[in-house]
């Protein structure tokens, strides 16, 4: 169709330069004949010097004009012609570029489409992954805590009749030890039949980098039975501190590091509950376990004790 167009286009240019060329051939032949007219011998020099030739200057220069004039309007319609050749040109090239981009838009536009839908797909898969892994992970985080709870309660069983004796002096050596520890249960008033074989072991334990370089190292001592043990540890609690030697030290249950750590939470409740002359022991897993007017009140978290405590009368 292009192609047509600019075929009658050419041909259209053809026979208008065809119509020019022959305007322009008629135009010559006028100012050929102008300047070419014979000349009146009748009109004297004397007439031609006093009035010199105004009626033929006068037709002359308004030829001149509409020769002038025409020629523009010729040479304006022919640029007229040209232009809207070219536009014409120039738009249907615009035309032809634009189709190629809209379709080329049209054919990305798809395929982002296609792209963004299998993303979704993607995404959505991956979501349900991941929740499935994030459910599965709770439960082997469940599993984890039980396990470490029962291993807790192992070492705890395990350590069940140690006790960890603190500011035993450094300069009791090992092989002295057994005697200063017989001479701090006489001291406690606790009646030792042998005081070669109370205690199946004793040793001291390495320092932690926590503490100090001038305080003494922690004793860890192993009973022969759970009930002397809990002996001892009541003794401790009940000894005067004017004991000569003995007034600085002081004995606690040995307990695991988990067990330890979950109590150390619990010590503004058990403060408090000593200033209220409450009694109170610790169950497994963490647990506090309160008796007040003889009933039993057991809290497994710092939160839930505090909050009967302010409740208290």
């Amino acid at each position: 169709m292009t192609t047509r167009k600019t075929a009658d286009q050419k041909q259209d240019l053809k026979s208008l330069s065809k119509k020019d060329r022959e305007k322009k051939d008629k135009q010559e032949k006028r100012l050929s004949n102008f300047f070419n007219a014979p000349v009146d011998k009748s009109i004297s020099e004397s007439s031609l010097i006093s009035t010199p030739n105004k009626m033929p200057l006068s037709k002359h220069t308004g030829d001149l004009k509409e020769v002038e004039s025409q020629e523009s309007s010729e040479e304006l319609m022919i640029t007229q012609a040209y232009l809207k050749q070219c536009l014409d040109q120039q738009l249907d090239q615009i035309k032809l570029e634009m189709q190629g981009n809209f379709v080329k838009l049209k054919e990305e536009i798809i395929s982002v489409g296609q792209k963004v839908k299998i993303n979704e797909q993607k995404i959505g898969n991956l979501e349900f992954l991941l929740q499935k892994q994030k459910e599965s992970i709770e439960k082997q985080q469940t599993k984890i805590n039980e396990l470490e709870e029962r291993l807790t309660n192992i070492e705890d069983r395990g350590r069940k009749n140690n006790l960890r004796i603190r500011n035993i002096p450094e300069s009791i050596s090992q092989g002295n030890l057994a005697n200063f520890l017989a001479e701090f249960f006489e001291a406690l008033k606790i009646n030792i039949d042998d005081k070669r074989d109370f205690l199946e072991r004793s040793h001291r334990l390495n320092k932690p980098g926590t503490l100090p370089d001038n305080f003494p190292r922690d004793i860890i001592i192993a009973c022969h039975s759970y009930s002397f043990r809990e002996k001892i540890l009541k003794a401790a609690r009940q000894m005067e501190r004017d004991q000569g030697k003995f007034k600085d030290i002081k004995v606690f249950p040995d307990l695991s590091f988990h067990t330890r750590q979950a109590r150390k939470q619990f010590i503004p409740a058990t403060l408090r509950l000593r200033a209220k002359d409450l009694k109170y022991r610790w169950g497994f897993p963490t647990k506090l376990i309160v008796t007040k007017d003889g009933t039993i009140h057991i809290f497994d978290s710092l939160d839930k004790v505090t909050k009967w405590l302010e409740n208290l009368v």
